[in-house]
C-alpha cells in the first residue's frame, strides 16, 4: 500500500490550516481546517472544508500548473504537484479559485465535526 503524501500551504486566515494530501488511492484532497473562535461561535466546533480531485482532475491540475511555470520540471509527478501547490498557493481558497478559473472539476465536502 502506498503512503499518503502531504504538504501544508502557507495560510492567510488566523486559526486555520490548509493542506494538500495525495492519498494512497492517488486522489488529491485540499483541506481547510478552521479552529477559529468564529467557527466555535457559529458552528459549535472546529470544522473542515475539503476539495476532492480524482486522478484525471489531478493530472489536469498538474498540466495547468506546469503551463504557468517556465520551464516545466520533471520527476515524481505527485511530489512535483505538491511542490508546485505549496509554492503557488497560500490556502484552500486560493486553490479553489484556480480550479474554478480553469474549469477543473472537483467535489466539495464540509465536515462539521473536524
Amino acid at each position: 500500500m502506498t503512503e499518503e503524501k502531504r504538504v501544508r500551504l502557507r495560510g492567510v486566515l488566523a486559526q486555520t490550516a490548509s493542506s494538500v494530501t495525495i492519498g494512497a488511492d492517488g486522489s488529491l484532497v485540499v483541506e481547510l481546517y478552521d479552529f477559529s473562535d468564529a467557527a466555535q461561535k457559529w458552528l459549535g466546533n472546529d470544522v473542515a472544508f475539503l476539495l476532492h480531485l480524482g486522478a484525471e482532475q489531478k493530472a489536469e491540475l498538474l498540466r495547468s500548473l506546469q503551463q504557468a511555470e517556465e520551464p516545466a520540471r520533471a520527476g515524481d509527478r505527485d511530489a512535483l504537484l505538491l511542490s508546485l501547490l505549496a509554492e503557488r498557493f497560500k490556502d484552500y481558497y486560493d486553490v479553489e479559485r484556480w480550479l474554478i478559473d480553469r474549469g477543473i472539476p472537483f467535489r466539495k465536502e464540509f465536515e462539521p465535526w473536524a
